[in-house]
């Protein structure tokens, strides 16, 4: 009883929040495309790293968005597929995003589209962002999988020989090996080919929204293994964020079930952040990430080297930027030019048509001078006459 009082009293505040929102008593949330969606919209958002990343690097706005912080998540039953979330701040810091991004696998069908199976936390996928473009994958149901990781083929019945050869050496002790887990098959859902072209799926809604709610409950249903922190000084920006993304699935494009999972991307995205914003404090130092059924699964070690791409991504995108900035300042001296030019020439056919109302003024004022003489010469004549 005094469980579930503790458990209300934690989501008062966020319901009080969502009843204010609903009276709309509350700003709207700022309209930034890949970041915050409108609170009616009943669904989150998703799209491929790829284009997300595009959307958000081109908007500046996004370098004024704040990661506040990340989570470490970890499903508890099937695969135990992990998943990190952001929780990402807007420029006035009124308003918040849930982020969250993930590595899911994908198979060639017999058309030769990418098939991609992302599990959200209803039985349903959410609408893919028509930001994604044509590069992203076709919305397709979702199948009866429980993450992104299970996919491909669904006929598998047993995990690889490879993967299972990893947990049948990890679960040796005293010189026997265990006979396997007697939970259901984790990696049952694998394709039976240990490689395949991955999908890094990102997904993204307003916090306190209906669209938030769906999110919320992906990460409720799992758990929250280890969180990251940063000072006030060193939160990345969403634009930094996007690029780290971007760079990790681009460093390994390629799904492998024995080392390049969603383990090893949440772990190096996890980790890079810890190296590349100093002051980034993790609140347990160990967890279980990483592990199926509290087993190590190896994992490719990259950390170092999506860093690096990372810092080159990051002064090219910089370069790029200050390149934009000369040609808009180049731009923008040639319109000063213009118009002080189109000015210039405004000006000297307002001082051409003054000088001409002067001289008209000058020439009626002489006729009408003349006139007077000459009416004042004609009546002096007439005096002159009758006298």
């Amino acid at each position: 009883m005094a469980l579930n009082k503790r458990t209300m009293f934690k989501k008062l505040p966020r319901f009080l929040r969502r009843v204010v929102r609903v009276l709309g008593m509350a700003p709207e949330a700022p309209k930034i495309r890949g970041l915050f969606t409108e609170y009616r919209l009943p669904a989150f958002l998703s799209s491929s790293v790829e284009p997300w990343y595009d959307n958000i690097r081109d908007n500046p706005v996004t370098s004024d968005c704040r990661v506040v912080s990340v989570g470490w998540y970890k499903k508890q039953n099937g695969v135990e597929h992990e998943f990190l979330r952001f929780d990402v701040s807007s420029p006035d810091k009124v308003h918040t995003s849930i982020v969250i991004a993930e590595r899911g696998g994908g198979d060639r069908n017999q058309t030769g589209t990418l098939q991609v199976y992302a599990a959200q936390a209803t039985d349903t996928i959410a609408p893919i962002d028509t930001m994604a473009g044509p590069s992203s994958p076709p919305d397709v149901p979702t199948p009866p999988f429980a993450s992104p990781d299970a996919t491909g083929d669904s006929t598998a019945s047993s995990a690889d020989e490879s993967s299972a050869h990893i947990i049948d050496k990890a679960a040796k002790t005293n010189g026997k090996t265990k006979r396997k887990s007697r939970r259901p098959a984790p990696i049952s859902s694998f394709s039976s080919s240990t490689q395949r072209g991955a999908h890094d799926l990102v997904s993204y809604a307003t916090l306190d929204s209906g669209a938030s709610a769906q999110l919320e409950r992906k990460c409720t249903k799992a758990a929250r293994v280890c969180a990251l922190t940063f000072s006030e000084k060193a939160m990345p920006t969403a634009n930094e964020l996007a690029t780290l993304l971007y760079v990790t699935s681009k460093h390994e494009p390629t799904y492998s079930v024995t080392n390049t999972q969603c383990y090893w991307f949440v772990e190096t995205v996890f980790e890079a952040l810890k190296v590349l914003f100093t002051g980034a404090e993790q609140d347990t130092a160990s967890h279980r990430g990483g592990t199926w059924n509290r087993v190590p699964i190896r994992t490719k070690e990259s950390v170092e080297e999506v860093c690096a791409k990372y810092r080159a991504a990051r002064a090219a995108l910089e370069e790029e930027m200050e390149q934009k900035r000369r040609v808009e300042r180049q731009q923008e001296e040639e319109r000063r030019r213009e118009r002080e030019q189109r000015q210039a020439a405004e000006e000297r056919a307002q001082a051409a048509e003054e000088t001409a109302r002067r001289e008209r003024e000058q020439r009626q004022a002489a006729e009408e001078e003349i006139a007077k003489l000459r009416r004042e010469l004609e009546a002096s004549r007439r005096g002159e006459a009758s006298a």
